[in-house]
């Protein structure tokens, strides 16, 4: 991406925004990784990141429009994320929830420089959540996160992942189980998931509960055909 086209996203931010605050600290080898840049470079890359004077800009890349401005201010050896603006052009973003954006950008934060401390969801805490961590990973192996979905959701994705054409790139385990479970429950149910990635090995798998997290449903793992496993989570929304 040119300096003109950093620049044209930037201008183009809307006059109309919410703003609030982060106040987190990040290294200078942290902001380094948003002054080089982090531009998409495939429809899976969700955004185009990078910084003008004082300020970060988060951009979709399949739109150019900036989400979400991020203000630094740089204090010896490190920088502070201050406050931020975040769109609310209509035509360009549909939120109007300030506390789910803020959370939305802890997590782009976190995902980017790989930080498990911006952000932990409320539902980690939640008792049959905790038990299965423990239970899963005992010693603290994996990078976890909560996720949001419903059963028809679910359904698509790996009814999807599961036709004759898929079969060549992915073993879906776990899939019939959860299937049969959530085969008399409504398109619209909300669900939890828990998705547990190993930082070493990289192998995950992802966790589905009720809305509540009061019942464990089903787990599944998906390996690609060389053995590795498959992280949808890789990217936030």
């Amino acid at each position: 991406m040119t300096d003109p086209d950093k620049h044209k996203i930037a201008t183009s931010f809307p006059d109309r925004y919410d703003t609030s605050r982060l106040d987190l600290a990040i290294s200078l080898t942290e902001y380094k990784i948003f002054e080089d840049g982090f531009f998409a470079e495939s429809m899976d890359d969700k955004w185009h990141v990078f910084v003008l004077e004082d300020a970060i800009y988060f951009a979709r890349s399949w739109t150019n429009y900036c989400i979400y401005k991020v203000f630094t201010i740089r204090q010896n050896s490190r920088i502070m994320l201050s406050d931020f603006y975040v769109n609310r052009d209509e035509s360009q973003y549909k939120s109007k929830d300030i506390d789910y954006d803020t959370i939305l950008l802890k997590k782009l934060l976190q995902m980017f420089l790989k930080r498990d401390d911006f952000y932990s969801d409320p539902k980690l805490e939640s008792p049959l959540i905790k038990e299965t961590i423990k239970a899963i990973d005992p010693n603290d192996d994996c990078k976890k996160s909560i996720g949001s979905s419903n059963v028809g959701s679910v359904r698509n994705l790996y009814n999807g992942l599961t036709t004759d054409e898929q079969k060549q790139y992915f073993e879906v385990i776990g899939w019939i189980e959860l299937r049969e479970i959530i085969a008399g429950r409504k398109e619209d149910e909300p669900l939890t998931s828990l998705h547990l990635q190993n930082r070493q090995t990289k192998s995950a798998s992802t966790y589905y509960f009720d809305n509540n997290a009061d019942k464990l449903l089903g787990e599944i793992t998906i390996k690609n055909k060389l053995g590795s496993s498959y992280d949808f989570l890789r990217q936030a929304d």
